[in-house]
């Protein structure tokens, strides 16, 4: 018999004084086990939620740090970037030049707390 049936074919013995269900001891013992799972249940369940809100936590770092490394490789790839331009003093750069390697800094080393 599984449990479900034999939830269902479970009958009270009668009540005591307070209004109490009484039941066979099996019984009993039975529901004790069952309610003793159900918390269980609820803490794997409670573990398992945990575990998701982890996940999808490094997975959101994890895209953010690519981006990160997509935007410096843009930078890089970006062949105007290796073109001499002006600057107002008259003299002549590559935006490669003045950036000086900071945004392939920040994209490895980001860091969120330092704004």
């Amino acid at each position: 018999m599984n449990d479900k049936e034999r939830l269902e074919n479970m009958s009270p013995l009668g009540f005591d004084l307070n209004g109490n269900i009484l039941l066979k001891s099996e019984d009993y013992h039975w529901l004790m086990e069952q309610a003793e799972r159900v918390e269980e249940l609820k803490k794997e369940v409670e573990k398992q939620k945990n575990r998701k809100y982890i996940k999808m936590r490094q997975r959101d770092d994890f895209m953010k740090k690519a981006q990160r490394y997509k935007q410096a490789l843009e930078f890089y790839a970006d062949k105007e970037n290796y073109f001499l331009k002006q600057r107002m003093t008259s003299s002549f750069y590559t935006p490669i030049e003045l950036d000086k390697g900071e945004k392939a800094r920040q994209g490895l080393y980001y860091n969120p707390t330092v704004l």
